[in-house]
């Protein structure tokens, strides 16, 4: 059994060695003040003051930056632009429903907060399904859980493509500098 733990061990170590030649890199690795990390902490977020708008922005602070609060001088200004629905998805044959989906589509816009020159642009797009029931108290419950899971979901999602747009970003400044 101590074999096969160490021979598994040693097949991963001997697997990860070519990623080095490959100029893998890790998106959230540490490379100083041009890091993924800290250029997602100078982003500032701009959301419509609506339950939708304030799940996504403070989602989105509390994935990019240590605190969860806005830089106080950021560089960079996230503008989101959600558009939020409900579709019904189970029809009973009296027209109850009995399941529903929440649907998010956020385009977003990152702009450069001294000159607002547009950076990067892109659409994030989650949905939620959440049953429908009797009680309209559980009904709400579930809504706004559904709203929740979905803006975190987005939340994620934009956080991945911006942390993609600065690394692609960083490297190119790097190959040319070379």
């Amino acid at each position: 059994m101590h074999f096969l733990r160490t021979g598994f061990l040693l097949l991963i170590v001997a697997s990860a060695l070519p990623l080095g030649g490959c100029g893998f890199r890790p998106l959230y690795g540490d490379r100083g003040a041009e890091s993924t990390v800290n250029k997602l902490a100078d982003v500032d977020v701009s959301a419509p003051e609506n339950d939708v708008g304030r799940l996504l922005k403070f989602s989105l602070l509390d994935r990019i930056t240590d605190t969860g609060y806005a830089p106080a001088s950021a560089a960079y200004k996230l503008e989101l632009s959600p558009s939020a629905y409900t579709e019904d998805v189970a029809v009973q044959q009296n027209a109850a429903v009995t399941r529903a989906n929440f649907v998010l589509v956020v385009p977003f816009t990152l702009v450069g907060a001294t000159d607002g020159k547009t950076l990067f642009r892109s659409v994030a797009r989650s949905r939620s399904s959440y049953n429908r029931v009797e009680s309209e108290f559980a009904n709400l419950t579930a809504a706004k859980d559904a709203q929740k899971r979905t803006a975190e979901a987005v939340a994620d999602d934009i956080k991945l493509q911006l942390s993609v747009f600065f690394d692609r970003q960083t490297s190119a400044a790097t190959a040319s500098a070379k």
